[in-house]
């Protein structure tokens, strides 16, 4: 029972040994450790995530387009190279952010109620960097490098 005469004890130096005194885990930690929800992983990270690194790659290569056409108009070379440029930066950004994703993935599968969802999603992945290496490998010659 409190009351106004209770005495109250406040540590200055943290600690404490109270239970929830530890800061929360960042939540790409957590991800990446397994820890989190699939659901939460999937949704937020794997499709919006994706959708919001995929705009700003193609901003890079839109702008990168721009810039390379400021410097060298009288050719469409500069706007080449300008887009190369961006999709250099944009390949900068998005290859940490797959092996990111994909790993994340893969150890919050088994994060489910139901054991289908870990098969589903881990056959899912297999079959989305297959389907990466062979989109590579097709348009590869498209660069002119």
């Amino acid at each position: 029972m409190t009351n106004d005469q209770t005495p109250v004890f406040i540590d200055l130096h943290g600690g404490g040994g109270l239970p929830d005194d530890e800061p929360p885990e960042p939540i790409l930690t957590r991800c990446w450790g397994g820890r989190e929800k699939l659901w939460i992983v999937f949704w937020a990270y794997g499709v919006f995530g994706t959708g919001a690194v995929l705009a700003s790659v193609l901003a890079m290569i839109f702008i990168g387009l721009q810039i390379g056409l400021i410097f060298a108009p009288q050719d469409t070379q500069g706007g080449y190279y300008g887009a190369i440029t961006g999709m250099v930066l944009g390949a900068m950004l998005t290859v940490p952010y797959l092996i990111w994703m994909t790993v994340s993935l893969w150890r919050c599968a088994p994060n489910v109620e139901n054991p289908i969802w870990t098969r589903l999603m881990r056959g899912w992945l297999i079959a989305e960097w297959i389907g990466l290496a062979m989109a590579a490998y097709n348009f590869s010659h498209l660069l002119k490098i």
